[in-house]
């Protein structure tokens, strides 16, 4: 130990080793002994005493964090809990920066009530904080807790000054005849409003009595001995209510977001043999871009396009390159992106059959801002600049549609930076699942079903989330009733409810 950890100890009450419900993935808890609430269904009565427990430093805490590091995985890390462990301000800022110098994902489960002096040195290095909100007035905290609720009003309102960036899993404990009900879910919703924008998670946990036996181990009145459990499936349905209450709430507050790019370039060669490039060019006068141009045109000019076929993951032109042709795309799908400061990519549109990229390039002589990559195995047939400009540039019939397409963009993109301004992942995760339905859905029995033609890495890339984020965030909506995961199909189950959080 160092001369700082004799100097700074807190007290532990217990350690669990492998929670799965405390925080992403799998966790390293530690219970901290001690709390300011007196909360009516409080399971752990046992934490309040702070005098309790067993006196720790920092550099224990890291040791143990250590030995169970190996079964965190990549999306895990350690939880501190309690009790509250904000009361413990100076060994949980020191406990947090040496765990995350040693690259802990680090989470804190808390009320918001604690030794503020010492917020600015701990939230800097928290990833997620699990609030939870017990009650939704001043009178309710004081009956429910026997504390003020204005502590916790403070502490969301001054979160983010305290240097926190991270996410927020908001928590309610439902008490039957207590908060049971549509006008508390509304109460909570208002009652998170300053910390809105960084909630990624809202649970409704169902009050249950498997610590009552604690209170008569202590001997302690049970004070809610009368009171039944919650019914799980009741509070789910608020759960539901509630999520759907806070993704209206999150599409008001929205932040920017700028991107940079990388700068390639790419050259196009033909590669299909004349039989296929004759199939492929006979149903070229099909295409809605093309209907209204005259058939001997495109006899005359049927030599000079370019018809390539692309592997998955194959690049078509890249940021920077000179608009030297207008592509259709004949079969498959083609993404746009660019990559950012982060080094990942940040899909924008997904161009399917029949869509074309590059006419608005051509009509302004402008370089492509962004890279075409074929999500899937694709055919394109590539108009040379020189032929686009000689036939198809003074043809009103194309460019309306060059426009109309080039409006439907605009919106695209629009609603794609609403998405991705937040930080969000229900609101990235909603838009992802209705723009794949916009482009790839199938009508079936009521139902859009979207085949997953792309793999979740890509997935992500659209979303703007990690694969590991996106993949608990489809199972938390699969849970919420909101879609169905089934055999490679993905159901829509409650589109108003996805929708609900672009609005």
């Amino acid at each position: 130990m160092n001369k700082q950890d004799h100097q700074i100890t807190g007290r532990l009450h217990s350690i669990e080793s492998m929670g799965l419900v405390d925080g992403p993935g799998i966790r390293t808890i530690f219970f901290l002994q001690g709390c300011p609430l007196r909360c009516l269904y409080c399971h752990n009565p046992d934490t309040q005493n702070p005098e309790g427990g067993k006196i720790v430093t920092p550099s224990d805490i890291l040791k143990l964090a250590k030995r169970y590091k190996p079964y965190q995985g990549d999306d895990g890390g350690v939880t501190f809990s309690g009790g509250e462990p904000l009361i413990h301000g100076e060994f949980l800022a020191e406990s947090v920066k040496l765990l995350k110098e040693n690259d802990f994902n680090i989470c804190i489960d808390t009320s918001g009530y604690g030794q503020k002096k010492y917020y600015k040195e701990i939230f800097p290095y928290v990833d997620t904080i699990l609030l939870d909100i017990k009650a939704f007035s001043e009178q309710a905290y004081l009956d429910m807790c026997s504390v003020q609720q204005k502590p916790l009003n403070d502490f969301m309102n001054e979160l983010e000054n305290y240097g926190f960036h991270g996410q927020i899993w908001v928590r309610h404990v439902m008490v039957p005849g207590y908060t049971d009900n549509k006008k508390s879910m509304q109460e909570l919703i208002k009652t998170i409003e300053p910390i809105q924008h960084l909630v990624e998670r809202l649970e409704i946990l169902p009050y249950h009595t498997m610590g009552i036996d604690k209170y008569k181990e202590l001997n302690m009145p049970y004070l809610l001995e009368n009171v039944e459990p919650m019914d799980k499936e009741k509070a789910k349905e608020f759960e539901v209510y509630a999520n759907v209450l806070l993704a209206e709430q999150m599409s008001k507050d929205r932040i920017d977001l700028k991107e940079k790019q990388d700068v390639g370039s790419s050259a196009l060669e033909s590669n299909v043999s004349l039989e296929e490039h004759n199939k492929i060019i006979g149903s070229f006068s099909n295409l809605p871009l093309l209907q209204h141009i005259n058939s001997d045109i495109l006899a005359d000019i049927q030599h000079n396009l370019v018809v390539k076929k692309l592997e998955k993951d194959e690049i078509l032109f890249q940021s920077g390159d000179d608009p030297n042709y207008m592509y259709i795309i004949y079969a498959g799908a083609i993404k746009i992106f660019n990559i950012l400061p982060n080094l990942k990519e940040q899909i924008f549109y997904i161009y399917r059959k029949d869509s074309f990229v590059g006419g608005h390039n051509l009509l302004s002589d402008s370089k492509y801002w962004y890279t075409g990559e074929a999500l899937m195995d694709s055919i394109v047939i590539a108009i040379p600049a020189k032929i686009f400009n000689t036939y198809f540039a003074n043809k009103k019939s194309v460019l309306k549609e060059i426009l109309s397409q080039s409006f439907e963009r605009i919106r695209w993109a629009e609603d794609l930076i609403n998405r991705l301004a937040t930080i969000n992942s229900s609101v990235k995760t909603a838009g992802l699942i209705l723009r794949l339905a916009e482009n790839f859905g199938i009508k079936k029995n009521d139902q859009i079903q979207i085949p997953m033609k792309f793999d979740r890495a890509e997935m992500s890339n659209f979303s703007g989330l990690t694969r590991d984020s996106l993949t608990r965030k489809l199972g938390e909506f699969e849970e919420l009733g909101y879609i169905r995961i089934e055999n490679e199909i993905l159901t829509i189950l409650n589109f108003d409810a996805l929708e609900s959080y672009l609005d």
